[in-house]
C-alpha cells in the first residue's frame, strides 16, 4: 500500500511539473523586452550631436541585408518610447497618452524610395502616404552607424533588425517638435508586414483618392 502511494505522488508530482513547464512555455517575451537592451542603448545614454540629432549605439544594418530584408516590405509600428533630454529612454510608451498624433506605418518602395503612411487628422483620420527619397549610410560622419537620410529633412538609424518569423527593427528618429521650437526624439520597435496587411494598407489609401475624385 506505501508503494502504491508512493507512486501516485510520484506521478503527481511528474504531472504537476510537467504542467508548469508547459504553462510556461506559453508565456512569450514581448518585443519590448526582447529589444529591452537595444531599446535602453545598451545600458547607455544616447548621444546628441552638436547640431542637436539624437542617436543611439549598434552596427546597425549592412547594404546587402538591408536591400533583402527592408526593400520589398511594409513596416507596422509597436512602439515608440520618448528619449529625454539627457539621453534615457522614457518608460511610457509616447502615443498611448498622445492626443491628436500617431505614428507612422513604412513601405520600402527601393533602396531609394520610401513611402510613409500616416493617418491625417485633418481628412477624419483616414490614412494616407506621402513618398520620399533617402539615402542609405553605412556610415554618418565618420561613425559607424546605419542612418537613413530622407529628402524630408528627417533621418532614420537602424539601430538593430532581426530575421525569423516575424522580422522586426529598432530605429532612433524625431518624432515633432516641441512648443519651444526643441526636436523631440524616440526609439521606436517596427514589425514587418504580412503580405495581407500590406495590401490592406495600400488599398485604403486607393480607396479613399477614388472617393475624393
Amino acid at each position: 500500500m506505501k508503494t502504491i502511494k508512493s507512486f501516485i505522488g510520484l506521478a503527481f508530482v511528474l504531472f504537476a511539473s510537467f504542467f508548469v513547464v508547459s504553462c510556461n512555455d506559453d508565456v512569450e517575451e514581448t518585443l519590448e523586452q526582447q529589444w529591452a537592451l537595444v531599446l535602453d542603448n545598451y545600458d547607455c545614454n544616447y548621444d546628441y550631436s552638436d547640431d542637436g540629432k539624437c542617436f543611439g549605439d549598434g552596427g546597425g544594418i549592412g547594404k546587402e541585408n538591408f536591400d533583402k530584408v527592408f526593400v520589398g516590405h511594409g513596416w507596422k509600428h509597436y512602439g515608440t518610447w520618448e528619449i529625454d533630454k539627457n539621453g534615457k529612454r522614457l518608460p511610457l510608451e509616447y502615443y498611448h497618452n498622445t492626443i491628436g498624433v500617431s505614428p507612422d506605418n513604412y513601405y520600402f518602395d527601393s533602396n531609394t524610395k520610401l513611402t510613409i503612411y500616416y493617418h491625417s487628422n485633418i481628412a477624419g483620420s483616414a490614412i494616407k502616404k506621402s513618398e520620399v527619397a533617402y539615402t542609405f549610410n553605412r556610415k554618418y560622419k565618420g561613425t559607424s552607424r546605419t542612418v537613413l537620410l530622407l529628402d524630408n529633412k528627417k533621418y532614420i538609424q537602424i539601430t538593430g533588425w532581426t530575421r525569423g518569423e516575424q522580422p522586426s527593427f529598432c530605429m532612433v528618429h524625431p518624432l515633432g517638435v516641441k512648443s519651444n521650437g526643441e526636436t523631440l526624439y524616440g526609439v521606436s520597435i517596427y514589425v514587418q508586414m504580412t503580405d495581407t496587411e500590406l495590401k490592406s494598407m495600400q488599398e485604403s489609401v486607393s480607396y479613399l483618392y477614388q472617393a475624393q475624385k
